[in-house]
């Protein structure tokens, strides 16, 4: 049942040794792509006398040593790269957080890694995510160890753009099915590949300051246009009843602290999220099993993390999903409280944008009211923490927000899980990059065409 999630299963059998079987589990999960294994030891089994242990284990590290990329291939990448008036690397490259921010920054390479979960919120190379307008901006994509980059259905590259994948298994192998685009295919880990290419990039680039400085004048315009856009929708927010999500990412920003760890399930967007550090972030969507993830996986991160703070980011219908009595309950017994913000709009609005998205001129996305999409009369979610001890709190005024995000954190340093159900407005998605690229194409563009394009 669990294979396909698994990098590795097994059932101990009758007279095997545990410690090689054991020893052999934590080698595969701790070798790259690291992942989960799931290994089954029968009560039987572990009831009968111990034949053979096998070998005590050794001092060493678990797991196989990552490798390095090929030198030529990656020499080519640098070339390519070299260029390009407008590459973008795009990636899920959490252990080289600090790295990728040297990288991007030296040589004036933009970077779409998400809500800031694999480069600082605040580096100035940083685009949020790839998004369709990103995507065909880009003459040359570099995919690290991303198995979804964009999906095709809505958003894709341009036709002439150069696509390179690298990762430890950029064909991601184990998919029964993936069919993404790519002139490169470089087998290695990430963690080499971004020094390696940082170093070749040093020579490639020799001589070529003009370009790279042209790529910086143009992303510095778009960043500047991306803040003031966010700005302006916050000052929008400020006020705004019910409350902005995006708010809520605000209001985060001036009290968690730096390391806080956050799982975002639904109802932020992360964007607006302040992310310095790296691993403060988890944000694998519907991929990872559906709604109803959240908190429960705020709390296998506290017991992971117990001495930073841990925030889950839930919508009301996927709280619903998360049995939060049960969770809570845990939350108290085991001293792993977690902090839940919940967006309520009072509707499943991921299924109300599903039906508009997947049928956009269906009866459903006609009509007035969705069925079995409104969750009104909306329930008094801050209560169910309480069954516990918990602290809970109901927030509609956008000016008390901070300061009860300020009493849930202050509950949890305390030992005690905390509610807070705040009462959002519903979508309110923000296009900031996109928003940016067209005003910049439009600046540059002929008088004649920018007249065209406001007819």
């Amino acid at each position: 049942m669990i294979r396909q999630y698994t990098r590795w299963d097994y059932e101990l059998r009758a007279g095997q040794p545990i410690n090689t079987v054991v020893g052999r589990a934590l080698d595969i999960a701790m070798t790259e792509p690291k992942g989960p294994v799931y290994l089954t030891l029968p009560r039987e089994i572990l009831g009968d006398p111990a034949v053979d242990n096998g070998p005590e284990p050794r001092n060493r590290t678990l797991g196989a040593l990552p490798p390095m990329p090929a030198t030529d291939a990656m020499a080519e990448v640098a070339r390519l790269i070299a260029s390009a008036e407008r590459p973008l690397i795009i990636g899920d490259v959490t252990e080289s957080f600090f790295d990728l921010a040297a990288l991007a920054e030296a040589h004036a390479i933009a970077c779409a890694p998400g809500a800031g979960s694999y480069l600082p919120s605040s580096h100035p190379m940083n685009f949020g995510s790839a998004n369709e307008q990103m995507l065909v901006w880009a003459d040359l994509i570099v995919v690290l160890e991303s198995p979804v980059p964009w999906i095709p259905r809505f958003v894709g590259p341009k036709k002439d753009a150069k696509l390179i994948h690298i990762g430890i298994d950029p064909h991601f192998a184990r998919y029964p099915y993936r069919g993404f685009e790519m002139d490169m295919a470089i087998m290695g880990s990430v963690a080499h590949a971004i020094p390696m290419l940082n170093d070749l990039l040093k020579t490639e680039l020799r001589g070529k300051q003009t370009l790279v400085d042209k790529r910086r004048a143009e992303l510095g315009d778009m960043r500047r246009i991306i803040l003031a856009r966010r700005a302006s929708v916050l000052q929008r927010a400020k006020t705004a009843s019910p409350i902005s999500p995006a708010w809520i990412a605000h209001c985060l920003n001036q009290v968690k602290n730096k390391d806080a760890i956050i799982s975002n399930e639904l109802g932020v967007p992360g964007s607006f999220v302040e992310l310095d550090e790296p691993n403060c972030w988890l944000a694998s969507g519907g991929s990872a099993g559906g709604l109803g993830k959240g908190v429960g996986e705020a709390i296998g991160v506290k017991f992971a993390e117990p001495n930073r703070q841990v925030i889950s980011l839930v919508g009301d219908g996927s709280y619903m999903f998360n049995v939060p009595s049960a969770c809570h309950f845990v939350e108290r017994s085991e001293n792993v409280p977690t902090l839940t913000l919940i967006s309520n709009n009072a509707q499943w609005y991921a299924v109300k944008s599903a039906a508009e998205v997947m049928y956009p001129g269906g009866r459903a996305s006609k009509a007035n009211s969705l069925p079995m999409v409104d969750l009104s009369p909306s329930a008094a979610y801050e209560k169910i923490v309480e069954y516990v001890g918990g602290y809970g709190e109901k927030v509609e005024d956008p000016a008390k927000l901070t300061s009860a995000i300020e009493r849930g954190l202050r509950a949890i340093d305390d030992g005690s899980p905390a509610v807070l159900n705040i009462i959002v407005a519903a979508g309110g998605h923000v296009n900031e990059v996109g928003d940016a690229i067209a005003s910049i194409q439009n600046r540059r563009a002929p008088a004649t065409m920018r007249s065209k394009d406001r007819a």
